[in-house]
This record gives structure tokens, C-alpha cells and sequence, in this order.
């Protein structure tokens, strides 16, 4: 097995992450996915079984109003799918949250946080629009961030008509690689002219990572503390990274030319050209994730540019908690509190 294909998804928890876990979380993975055994990774059939790799932990999420899949095409002539959830309030016009999902821009889909838009929807009494953006490899890169800024004006632009939504009350967020695209859109939407009440966000990637041959290279010390933790971890960190930028070219040649095209904002935050006048902002971080750091530094960015955001970071889980709201109060009081936080955005 090359290193390539490591990626060290499902193990037993490593030794480094002793005291550093929630028992309720530790007992979850061991009786779950701690004896998986390692195999090379086939990314069809990893896509095929993600939206599904943390259910062994999801509880029931509540009956919506109507749900439903169509599809929306964009200004630049992009095909997207979206399921839309409506809330048993009125018959519209509804609020709109819209979500972008995670899963490291290759995986992921419809599917995959259909659990948190049903309870945002409920609970919340909001729409929410959730988009199917391209993957990569076989899309180029920066695909989802393109193609979710596109569904964002389409969905200010028509939702009124063809969603019963009002457009003056969006919010917009996601999971993961979907934080990291909601923070990016955060910027978009402002030199746009898009108005946007809030953007909630779980466990946000934001640097970039290609930058550092090894977790000790980065300058944060929750991707070095956390290098080895259980769902995400360094390797898988480098994994995903390495599929996102194999999207620009075959050659490393061809890559670096590419590459050099993308906006600077589209694979690192950090690198935004202005953090002012940027939308109400809640950040969720979890403390044995890598990413901890980043996204809260990132928070800490849009305060010093005298934004409004709130953080708040879940002790004792990993990176994908938010998914296990069966067992784990944390991604409970994640799924919650984003909906409170949603509906005091929209319906204030």
C-alpha cells in the first residue's frame, strides 16, 4: 500500500489522543469502526458509503413539511441538483438557509447532512436549500466554490418565484469543506451586493493546506496535538488536499500553472483580500479535530476586522461529531444551537 492510499480513515484510536476524547465518543467508534480493517481506497466506493460512514451514530431527524429534488441551472450554464425542505408554518414566502455539504470536495452529496437541514428546517421554521456542487477530481478545482456562489445568486436572484422564499432573509452554511465554502461565499456575496443575515459553519477547513509537508510544519497546534485523531487526521487531511489540486492536471507542471489561475481566497481564507463588512458569522470547532485552530483563528480575523461572530468550540469529539446526535450531547447541542442561532437571524 503506497502512501497515497493510507489515509488512516478508520483504525483504533491512537495512543496521542489518550484523555483528549469524550468516553461517550471513545465507546461510539470502538464498538462501531475500530476493527475496520485498512484497505486501499476506491473513491467510488467510498463516495457510494459517506453519506452513511457516521449513521451508526445519527439519530431520527423530524418529518418536514415537503421535501423534494430538482435541479437548478446556473448564469454560467452548470447543472446542479439541490433538495429543498419546506417548513408546516405558512405557505410562504419562507426564510432560506442554504447548505453546502462537506466531504473534502470528493465526496459527499443530497444525502449527506440531510439530518441537520431536516432539524434546521423544523426547528428553525425556515426553507433550506441544500446543493449538490461538483466533485473533484473529475471537476476542476475550485468547483464548489464556484458552483455554490452560483447557486447563491440564483437562489436571490429566482428563489421568490421558484421557491417561495424571501430573499431578503438568507443564511447560508455548511460542514467541513461546506464551512469552508460558506466563509468564502461570505465574501463573494458582500462585493456582490448579496445580503446575507448569517453564515453558520461546523468545523471549518480554512488554510491551506498544501503549504506544509507534515503536521508539524503548521503553525497550528491543534493540527500537530491532533495529527493522529480518530475520522480525520493528518494523512486523510493530505489525502483530500492531494485529490483537490490532482483536479488541475496530470503533470505537476500542468497543476502549478492551473493553479496559479485560482483566486487566493478560493483555497485559503487567510488570504482574502478584506475581512470588513463581512455578515454575522457563528463558528462551531470540535477539540480534537486538526482544524480546531484554524477556524478559530479565522473567527478571531473577522473580529479584529469588527465583525460579529460567535464561537464556540465542542470539547472530547472529532471533526464529523455534528453527525453522531444519537450518542453525543456535543453534536446535539451543534445541530440546536445552529438552528436557534438561524432562526433568531431570519425570523428577527
Amino acid at each position: 500500500m503506497t502512501q497515497d492510499q493510507k489515509h488512516e480513515a478508520l483504525q483504533p484510536i491512537h495512543p496521542s489522543m489518550k484523555g483528549k476524547l469524550d468516553p461517550a465518543f471513545e465507546k461510539l467508534y470502538n464498538d462501531n469502526v475500530a476493527n475496520t480493517p485498512l484497505k486501499p481506497i476506491d473513491l467510488s466506493i467510498l463516495r457510494s458509503k459517506y453519506s452513511v460512514l457516521y449513521s451508526y451514530g445519527t439519530g431520527p431527524a423530524p418529518e418536514v413539511a415537503r421535501q423534494y429534488d430538482t435541479q437548478i441551472t446556473t448564469h454560467e450554464g452548470v447543472t446542479l441538483d439541490i433538495r429543498v425542505y419546506e417548513p408546516d408554518t405558512t405557505a410562504g414566502p419562507w426564510p432560506v438557509h442554504i447548505d453546502f455539504h462537506g466531504g473534502g470536495w470528493g465526496l459527499g452529496d443530497l444525502d449527506t447532512e440531510s439530518h441537520i437541514c431536516k432539524h434546521i428546517c423544523k426547528e428553525a421554521g425556515v426553507a433550506v436549500i441544500d446543493v449538490a456542487y461538483r466533485l473533484v477530481p473529475e471537476n476542476a478545482y475550485p468547483c464548489g466554490v464556484t458552483d455554490s456562489f452560483a447557486a447563491l445568486k440564483y437562489v436571490y436572484e429566482k428563489g421568490a418565484r421558484e421557491f417561495k422564499i424571501d430573499p431578503r432573509r438568507i443564511s447560508i452554511g455548511g460542514v467541513s469543506a461546506g464551512g469552508f465554502i460558506s466563509l468564502a461565499l461570505g465574501h463573494l456575496a458582500r462585493d456582490a451586493g448579496i445580503p446575507l443575515r448569517l453564515i453558520a459553519v461546523g468545523t471549518p477547513v480554512v488554510d491551506d493546506l498544501s503549504q506544509y509537508a507534515s503536521a508539524a510544519d503548521s503553525p497550528f497546534p491543534s493540527m500537530r496535538e491532533n495529527e493522529h485523531a480518530p475520522t480525520l487526521n493528518w494523512a486523510r487531511l493530505a489525502w483530500f488536499d492531494k485529490l483537490k489540486w490532482s483536479s488541475l492536471g496530470s503533470t505537476p507542471e500542468e497543476v502549478a500553472k492551473r493553479r496559479a489561475r485560482v483566486p487566493p481566497l478560493f483555497f485559503n481564507l487567510f488570504r482574502a483580500d478584506s475581512f470588513s463588512d463581512l455578515p454575522k458569522t457563528l463558528i462551531y470547532t470540535a477539540g480534537a479535530d486538526p482544524l480546531r485552530d484554524e477556524g478559530e483563528a479565522y473567527g478571531m480575523k473577522l473580529i479584529a476586522h469588527g465583525n460579529e461572530v460567535t464561537m464556540k468550540r465542542f470539547p472530547g469529539v472529532p471533526h464529523p461529531f455534528m453527525h453522531m446526535d444519537k450518542d453525543l450531547w456535543q453534536a446535539k447541542d451543534f445541530i440546536l444551537q445552529t438552528a436557534a442561532a438561524i432562526r433568531a437571524a431570519l425570523h428577527g
